[in-house]
């Protein structure tokens, strides 16, 4: 896990963005474990301000607001959700750093997070990317962006203006290797967290359903990322040690 740690922390002052936290990677290291102590994973998730508010989100995922929250504790999230909602908790930052690595390497952009109830504009026919992955660890990322986004990422991978870009095969390809080099790097950092397991391969296509089922057993997370007009965003879902 120290090499682990030391990769991120080399990607970080390369690409400009934050270094996993020590909480993260004590988390991660702690769901990796079939029998870890929830009193232990409670206690990490407590002495972070920021991995409680996740939590809290993740377990109150329906949700528009705090204010809606059922769940309010991180005892009353740990209790309902136990480690599905912990091991959720523990893969958003390295799919967050996954995905700003690969939009820094592909296309030279730099992605900021933000929180996802403020994204705008995301209804109706968008372009969504998903990958599974199975092993000790079962579940899916979903890479989403409106079309136009979509259509401007892929010409920067081809070297082209957005409005040369209209080609929707080249379009769904471009979006699939992007896909494929953020979960590729997502799946070494579980890997490397002892949650091993193997790739399908990746699904793109135009769709107006945003919604996104929940892994049983497991949790959801919504990460937003913005770079001027182009806003994608990642949901994961998973369920610890199906395998």
């Amino acid at each position: 896990m120290a090499a682990d740690n030391q990769q991120y922390d080399e990607l970080a002052k390369q690409y400009g963005f934050a270094p996993v936290p020590e909480s993260v990677s004590r988390l991660t290291q702690l769901v990796a474990q079939q029998y870890a102590d929830l009193d232990e994973i409670a206690a990490v998730i407590q002495s972070d301000p920021v991995l409680t508010k996740r939590l809290l989100r993740v377990a109150n995922s329906h949700a528009t607001c705090e204010a809606e929250y059922t769940i309010d504790t991180v005892e009353q999230a740990i209790m309902r959700y136990g480690m599905g909602g912990a091991l959720i908790l523990a893969m958003g930052t390295p799919l967050a750093l996954a995905l700003q690595k690969a939009f820094q390497t592909m296309i030279g952009l730099k992605l900021e997070q933000f929180p996802a109830h403020q994204l705008v504009g995301v209804n109706g026919e968008h372009m969504r990317g998903s990958i599974g992955f199975s092993g000790k660890v079962n579940g899916h990322v979903y890479l989403r962006m409106t079309l136009q986004s979509s259509r401007s990422v892929a010409a920067s991978i081809f070297g082209c203006k957005p409005e040369e870009m209209n080609n929707a095969d080249e379009i769904r390809d471009a979006i699939g290797e992007l896909l494929n080099i953020m979960t590729g790097n997502f799946k070494s950092n579980l890997c490397d967290s002892g949650l091993d397991c193997k790739l399908e391969p990746p699904k793109v296509g135009i769709t107006d359903d945003y919604s996104t089922p929940i892994e049983r057993g497991g949790g959801i997370e919504r990460i937003a990322f913005r770079a001027g007009s182009i806003h994608p965003f990642v949901e994961v879902t998973a369920n610890p040690w199906h395998g």
